[in-house]
């Protein structure tokens, strides 16, 4: 389960319309998600909430092995209305999970805003800070957009400095003025570090990006970079969506009924790379790598009768190294639509030590579709449109699904449906067999909007195996208003401790 402040930092990248995953960072995010999930190291409370849809407060509280807790408070310049009761919130959005996201796009600024002949929009911003108890240690988090392709963060911590050893003495003692033997002098430790300021600058264009960073307390400069082969922006991407639709259109008009048609196969996708370097003046060191990505492009929906089934989502990672010769390669997929496997190889191309990892996740539970229904025995949701524009849209839609079933006529649901099962597709084939569901399912969704509320499920189980036979469990779930994430790390080579840590995470947002 995530944090409170990572959920509202992430809606708020996603209400100014800054690309999350378009990163160097995150080139590994989809299969860190299933194999490198954390478990919680005891039991965690945190009550969060939402005054206003501007500012946040959060307290959190850590029981073992020793009381520890935390007040946190955010503040944004964009109103995240999305953040709301854990109850109605979107499961999928609090969890780390496998995700494929779609091609970046070129970040946009602000609409402007004119009074009185200056501009008073403002600028986009968000100030973050968490005070640690009772060790009364601060940390913070400020970031701005200073150019709509530019962003600067300011990350800090500060802890207090441990009070100063001093010898009792008497006061009814009179000082001493004879000579002591001389004792041998040790260097007195080096005071721990007061705290430390992390700078860093984001330049995202969509098809590169850039990241910027500074570390004051080892004087460490870095420098991150990802780009995109074959990026498109806004006006390009739907041009050559455009000129894709209108040949397939040409071709379908054009083709002869015994013609025989072509199909495509293989994954559709986009390539990134990118690198790092950084150099740290205080230890004189310095390091580098490199990552290459492979990720599948989503379906554009809806999907002509005659194209070839989408391919499931993957994403393919290589990471390297050339310093320590660390060369690691991972391989996730969306097998299903609540099923997602990964693998990671990892390997020491001097010392030949190698490292094998396998993890998935399972989405289990109910749909609150489903549930929020049943419990709802009259429709909250009226179409607003005339009678004479619906009975256009259902006319339209039934012809629609006409030509559908003439282009499929020649297939049958066995063969569909063996189809399917080899292919594991996300997406549901549509036959003449199952037209009757669809097309129940279309009239049923052409009355109400669409949402992603409606397929969200409440329980995620993730499980990862590594090299050495230890294994993870973790169980994400919301039960009634609260949500809940428990796990277990067991180490199956040690008969002496075969479990090594259980703990227990509650969150409740109101």
């Amino acid at each position: 389960m995530i944090g409170f402040s990572t959920f509202i930092l992430r809606d708020y990248y996603a209400a100014i319309g800054w690309n999350e995953d378009n990163l160097y960072s995150s080139i590994t995010r989809s299969s860190s998600a299933l194999l490198d999930f954390q478990i919680p190291q005891s039991l965690i409370l945190q009550l969060a909430n939402s005054p206003t849809p501007i500012f946040f407060t959060s307290y959190a509280l850590d029981a073992l092995p020793q009381l520890n807790g935390s007040i946190s408070y955010i503040t944004t310049s964009e109103p995240l209305e999305e953040i709301g009761p854990s109850r109605t919130i979107a499961f999928r959005d609090v969890v780390e999970r496998f995700r494929v996201f779609p091609p970046p796009k070129r970040p946009v600024g602000k609409d402007e805003v004119w009074l009185g002949g200056r501009r008073v929009e403002g600028r986009d911003y968000l100030f973050y800070s968490r005070l640690h108890l009772p060790s009364l240690h601060l940390s913070g988090l400020a970031t701005t957009r200073l150019t709509p392709t530019l962003q600067a963060h300011l990350a800090f911590l500060s802890q207090p400095a441990p009070p100063s050893p001093t010898r009792p003495t008497s006061p009814h003692s009179p000082p001493s003025h004879s000579r002591q033997p001389s004792e041998p002098s040790t260097p007195a430790p080096s005071p721990p570090t007061p705290g430390n300021i992390l700078l860093s600058l984001q330049h995202d264009t969509g098809r590169y990006s850039g990241e910027y960073t500074y570390s004051a307390q080892d004087g460490m400069f870095g420098l991150r970079g990802l780009y995109n082969f074959g990026w498109q922006g806004g006006e390009e991407q739907r041009r050559a969506i455009a000129v894709a639709e209108s040949k397939e259109r040409e071709i379908q008009e054009g083709k002869r009924i015994d013609e025989e048609e072509m199909m495509e196969g293989g994954l559709r996708g986009r390539f990134s790379a990118g690198g790092e370097v950084y150099f740290s003046a205080k230890q004189r060191s310095f390091g580098i790598s490199t990552g290459l990505r492979f990720t599948t492009i989503p379906p554009t929906l809806p999907l002509s009768p005659n194209s070839p089934p989408p391919s499931p989502p993957t994403t393919l990672t290589l990471l390297y190294n050339p310093l320590i010769g660390f060369l690691s390669s991972a391989y996730s997929a969306q097998v299903s639509p609540t099923v997602a496997l990964s693998t990671r190889f990892g390997v020491n191309v001097y010392s030949y030590e190698s490292d094998l990892s396998i993890g998935g996740e399972w989405w289990i539970g109910r749909r609150r579709g489903k549930r929020d229904s049943s419990n709802d025995s009259t429709p909250t949701v009226q179409s607003s449109l005339p009678p004479f524009q619906e009975d256009a849209e259902m006319e339209e839609r039934r012809k629609e699904l006409e030509e559908r079933r003439k282009a499929l006529s020649g297939t049958s649901l066995r063969e569909d449906e063996k189809a399917e099962r080899e292919l594991d597709s996300p997406i549901p084939l549509v036959t003449s067999a199952t037209e009757s569901a669809v097309s129940s399912r279309d009239v049923k969704m052409s009355s109400q909007p669409s949402s992603g509320m409606e397929e969200d499920r409440d329980g995620v189980l993730k499980a990862r195996l590594t090299g050495n036979w230890s294994i993870a469990l973790l169980y994400e779930a919301r039960i009634r208003k609260v949500l809940v994430s428990v796990g277990i790390i067991s180490d199956l080579a040690s008969r002496q401790r075969p479990i090594r840590s259980v703990g227990l995470e509650v969150q409740y947002f109101s």
